[in-house]
């Protein structure tokens, strides 16, 4: 066996080979089977509007809470900005008594300048309002005992007085609030501060990147005299797809994920879990290696299939 790693999978709420074919079905039995492959956690992704089509994070968390039992469940991440933080504070306590404390908040403020566009906020305040949103979050979940509290916060862009955040979430003292962050000096000073844990996108940083900012963030928290064993972290939003075709792998890459997210197929190839078995299972050594401690595999289609090649013939390993 190999060095121990958790693997998660991301719920397929965009279909990325640009057409809208969505259904109850497809979401549940393939939440179903992550569960039943014992897959640590499932998450999911959040835009307002996308390239192409894109089922709302929240309402496909909770329905995902209902039908399933162990395994956890998490935002990866919200945009808590665009959704308002104290919405999304009820939102999120919701989400994780709806599937009695199984639930991660990962938090952001998202890089899609189109969704601060059509919500009407200007996308060059979005680290600011961020940093609130944050605060404001940790504020409404700061319980520290059984009687209800009232919660105050005068910001820039936020406002409270005397909320009371009513019910609480089942986790104590909170679910688990991971930060989104590409990396950055700032994003990393943020992550220490206001979180549980960090999130990594994949397909933005490099294994020599994340090693080096993961020791950075850690060493942020012990300056703020703040635990660094319990202290998580994840690579987000690998995409991936499994298969010994190296051809069909390069079509489906150049043509499927490459136009979706703007970026080059030869970066995206090289970063993210398409190939071989063997060959997916080196890149994952090689994150093991630097410190990552769980990885969302996303395929990019064929997803329960993707999932049962993913868990049996790679997971299993670890």
């Amino acid at each position: 066996m190999k060095e121990t790693i958790a693997f998660g999978v991301h719920l397929p709420v965009v279909n990325l080979e640009g057409n809208s074919t969505h259904s109850r079905e497809q979401i549940l039995s393939f939440a179903e089977r992550a569960e039943r492959l014992e897959y640590d956690s499932l998450s999911v992704n959040d835009h307002v509007v996308f390239t192409t089509s894109w089922l709302d994070a929240v309402a496909t968390l909770s329905a995902v809470a209902g039908t399933t039992s162990k395994i956890k469940l998490g935002t990866s991440i919200l945009n808590i900005v665009i959704r308002n933080p104290i919405v999304s504070a009820r939102t999120l306590s919701s989400i994780d008594i709806i599937s009695s404390g199984r639930l991660f908040a990962g938090v952001g403020p998202g890089s899609s300048k189109i969704d601060y566009d059509v919500c009407g906020i200007p996308y060059e305040d979005r680290w600011k309002r961020f940093d609130e949103a944050l605060q404001i979050l940790q504020t409404l979940w700061n319980r520290e005992s059984d009687i209800p509290r009232l919660a105050n916060f005068d910001g820039i862009y936020y406002k409270m007085e005397n909320v009371s955040m009513e019910p609480q979430p089942v986790q104590e003292p909170h679910p688990p609030i991971l930060i989104g962050s590409w990396g950055s000096e700032t994003g990393l000073k943020r992550v220490a501060k206001y979180g549980d844990g960090w999130m990594a996108s994949a397909y933005n940083i490099t294994p020599e990147k994340f090693k080096e900012s993961w020791k950075t963030v850690l060493s942020y928290r012990r300056s703020n005299g703040k635990d660094t064993e319990s202290f998580q972290n994840s690579m987000m939003s690998m995409f991936g797809y499994i298969d010994n075709d190296k051809e069909k792998v390069h079509r489906m890459v150049k043509n499927i994920l490459s136009p979706a997210l703007g970026r080059r197929p030869e970066d995206l190839e090289d970063l993210l879990l398409f190939g071989s078995v063997d060959h997916c299972i080196n890149k994952i050594d090689t994150l093991c290696n630097v410190g990552v401690k769980r990885i969302h595999f996303w395929p990019i289609c064929d997803f329960n299939e993707q999932i049962e090649i993913f868990s049996k013939e790679i997971a299993s390993n670890y």
